[in-house]
């Protein structure tokens, strides 16, 4: 039993701070990152939340990167 309550505990804090960093990485981030996402509709950010939340560890090392995905070419102006 408390093999099980620590296996909850745990993905309870790995899933709490995940909902903190999705949180603050859509508002403030996916559009630093992501050129796209500057003119998405609303729906965009809350289908990618859960995406965000799973896997916050690589969106931390994506926001701190700070690599752009998806910008315009400035050798093609």
């Amino acid at each position: 039993m408390a093999i099980a309550q620590a296996i909850v505990l745990c993905l309870g804090v790995y899933f709490g701070a995940g909902v903190i960093v999705a949180i603050l990485f859509l508002a403030f981030g996916v559009s630093r990152i992501d050129h796209a996402a500057n003119g998405a509709s609303i729906f965009f950010r809350p289908m990618i939340f859960l995406g965000c939340v799973a896997l916050w560890p690589f969106v931390i090392l994506r926001f701190l990167s700070m690599r752009k995905i998806n910008h315009p070419n400035e050798e093609a102006l």
